[in-house]
């Protein structure tokens, strides 16, 4: 990507987004083998969003059983509850 299309990018895309989606609700699913700590760090990036959490980010280590689905049924729930109208 060139400077020039990288500041067009900027310019048109990202920078009306960061305005548009500040206060944005969102969670964190991570899935992972043994660790997750670094995509747990993502958070980082929505701090910087100005976006606001729901809940602690939900990890999930190794295979996925019926409590992790619970889990992640449980958090889309969050979601789906904080998007309706009060």
């Amino acid at each position: 990507m060139t400077h020039a299309t990288f500041c067009v990018l900027c310019d048109q895309i990202y920078y009306p987004c960061l305005e548009a989606t500040i206060g944005r609700p969102y969670v964190l699913y991570v899935h992972g083998s043994s660790d997750t700590t670094g995509a747990v760090r993502v958070e980082t990036i929505t701090t910087g969003l100005k976006w606001k959490r729901l809940r602690d980010p939900l990890t999930v280590l190794g295979e996925v059983d019926a409590t992790a689905r619970d889990a992640c049924w449980e958090l889309g729930a969050t979601v789906a509850a904080s998007l309706m109208p009060d």
